[in-house]
């Protein structure tokens, strides 16, 4: 069963429709999470879908930012401390992504006021 998986999924791989898919919309992940530079986010960083978001440790930790971004129906790892790191599935289409960017404003506003 786990050769079969495997074999299925290095079939898809070759197909190359998922790496398309994240070269496509990884520049709307990279600029949507860009647009908060400066409101509490000090440094993104992104390849394809994969992306680090740095956020202010004087706002929050990774930690409480990945836990308010659940909240909101965003599931991310924090990393480092204060680096938020996002790896949607190769599946995701640009309404999700919307969804996360706004998941992201939301917590960096609550934040903000509660400073």
């Amino acid at each position: 069963l786990a050769a079969a998986v495997g074999l299925a999924v290095v079939n898809l791989l070759e197909q190359g429709t998922f790496q398309e898919r994240a070269h496509a919309l990884g520049p709307q992940l990279r600029d949507g999470l860009e647009k908060f530079l400066g409101t509490g986010v000090v440094a993104v960083r992104s390849v394809g879908l994969w992306a680090g978001m740095d956020i202010d440790p004087a706002l929050a930790d990774g930690h409480e930012f990945c836990r308010r971004l659940a909240q909101h129906g965003v599931l991310a790892k924090e990393t480092h401390g204060s680096t938020i790191r996002f790896a949607p599935p190769l599946t995701v289409g640009p309404a999700d992504l919307e969804f996360l960017l706004a998941a992201v404003g939301a917590v960096l506003t609550e934040l903000q006021a509660g400073r």
